[in-house]
């Protein structure tokens, strides 16, 4: 696909490295430069906001500022809310990171990215060791949802809110990419960009990876980004009132084999069960959602079982 050789995902290698590359995020920016200068970083943090917004992609950056020619495995410590969420996790996995010194620099820096799928339990015996070894390390939390963040630990950390990328801030950022992959179909692709972000509802990093998906043809994304729009414009909630229930799981299926992440394709279901409001629906709907964080299966089994709670749910009118 490109003449630019490397193993790495185009997310990966294209990920911003300086306070400057971030996109979309200027209240955030312009305080990371201000610590920058005055060598004085919070005592925590919190990202909130969509996939794909740059949250992890922050925290990364503020770790190379923290950390400087010691930004390594050893300082900059990463584990996942989602995969790590019991009590034992915090107080074995996490209180040995926090209390271990730093190699080099002042302060480690410690990302827990997708915090909101932390149990309750472990984010109250979080809470206390955040403030306890603040000295020792910054501890990064990001989270989807912060309604599943607890007061306490919100109480701790400084709170900043990422929003989707805009459809022109999106777009310069995948032009700067697709040339930084030398990839020869830039100019016939630059007028879809903006609405591949719009597609993927302002989540950049879904819209790079659909991109590194395409063949290298003029036509590849418009074919796409067509398709794609006519998934989103089936009548979902016509299909639930008809019974239609194959129907949903195939459109679902279809924009995952597309490259549309799950969070993505459950959002737009959302807004179609919402502008037909039906009670029955929205709760098997919200049921199922619970269950996104500690799912074993993968992403088309969990589309395949929120269709079948949802016909499970469906109560004649």
């Amino acid at each position: 696909m490109s003449s630019y050789i490397t193993t790495m995902s185009w997310v990966e290698t294209t990920r911003p490295i300086r306070i400057t590359d971030l996109v979309g995020q200027s209240t955030l920016t312009n305080d990371m430069q201000t610590w920058k200068n005055n060598r004085r970083w919070p005592t925590a943090l919190l990202f909130v906001g969509p996939s794909g917004t740059g949250k992890t992609s922050a925290a990364r950056i503020i770790g190379r500022n923290v950390l400087d020619d010691f930004f390594d495995d050893m300082n900059y410590i990463e584990t996942n809310g989602s995969d790590d969420r019991g009590i034992d996790f915090v107080r074995v996995d996490l209180k040995n990171a926090l209390r271990t010194k730093p190699v080099g620099a002042k302060r480690k820096v410690i990302l827990i990215d997708e915090a909101d799928g932390l149990t309750k339990a472990a984010q109250d015996s979080m809470r206390q060791l955040i403030e306890s070894y603040s000295r020792n390390a910054l501890v990064i939390l990001t989270a989807n949802d912060e309604s599943k963040i607890t007061p306490a630990i919100k109480s701790r950390c400084s709170v900043y809110q990422f929003k989707p990328i805009s459809n022109e801030e999106g777009a310069a950022r995948l032009w700067d990419i697709l040339a930084a992959m030398q990839i020869p179909t830039t100019t016939t692709w630059g007028q879809d960009l903006p609405l591949l972000v719009e597609t993927m509802h302002g989540d950049l990093r879904a819209s790079i990876n659909l991109l590194e998906t395409l063949p290298p043809k003029p036509d590849a994304l418009k074919s796409r980004l067509l398709k794609l729009q006519k998934l989103q414009e089936e009548n979902i909630m016509e299909y639930v009132e008809n019974n239609e229930w194959d129907k949903i799981r195939n459109n679902l299926h279809e924009g995952l084999a597309d490259g549309v992440p799950l969070r993505n394709l459950l959002q737009g279901l959302y807004n179609q069960i919402r502008k037909k409001f039906r009670y029955d629906i929205m709760k098997a709907y919200g049921d199922v959602m619970l269950h996104i964080y500690a799912w074993p299966a993968g992403d088309y089994a969990f589309c395949d079982y929120l269709v079948a709670k949802m016909k499970e749910g469906k109560k004649d009118e």
